[in-house]
């Protein structure tokens, strides 16, 4: 595909190197995040390295100017090195606009890994969006997205398998 076949591409049929969000629901979704007070990303405190030092070193690429990385103290530490990270609505576009990014596009030396990492966090941002609605003055409820798959129980795995 070449580069005016890129651009004029459906938005919906994703190419094999993008994420398998369409380029209307990315839209859709930088608006709910920017509508957002707070957000929470729970994550291991290297994949928030990753993100930090990324965005530091491919901000030539990406429009940085809405990430502000929160204050270390403003970081909760659990147990597991897992850290709960709160992301103003800004800063989660931010994000999701660089995991986006480093799935490709046209300015596109990002390795496989890169290329992962960005797809699996677009989709865990995409899917707490779709359970935001305005909050109506309730400060006590902000989206938590979450990074921390892990294997499904051996005997839910056997029933799934019959």
């Amino acid at each position: 595909m070449g580069i005016l076949e890129w651009f004029r591409r459906d938005d919906d049929q994703p190419d094999d190197d993008r994420t398998t969000i369409s380029w209307a629901r990315h839209r859709q979704d930088l608006v709910n995040a920017a509508g957002i007070g707070v957000a929470r990303l729970r994550c291991h405190k290297d994949t928030w390295a990753y993100f930090t030092e990324s965005m530091d070193k491919q901000s030539f690429r990406w429009d940085s100017g809405p990430f502000r990385a929160p204050a270390g103290q403003d970081i909760t530490v659990e147990d597991g090195g897992m850290i709960v990270v709160p992301l103003s609505g800004s800063s989660l576009a931010g994000l999701l606009s660089f995991c986006r990014d480093s799935q490709g596009g046209v300015i596109g030396n990002w390795s496989e890994v890169q290329r992962a990492i960005g797809r699996r966090v677009e989709a865990a941002i995409s899917a707490a969006l779709e359970r935001v609605e305005p909050a109506n003055g309730d400060p006590t409820s902000s989206p938590m997205i979450v990074l921390d798959d892990r294997p499904a129980p051996v005997q839910a795995a056997a029933d799934a398998s019959h």
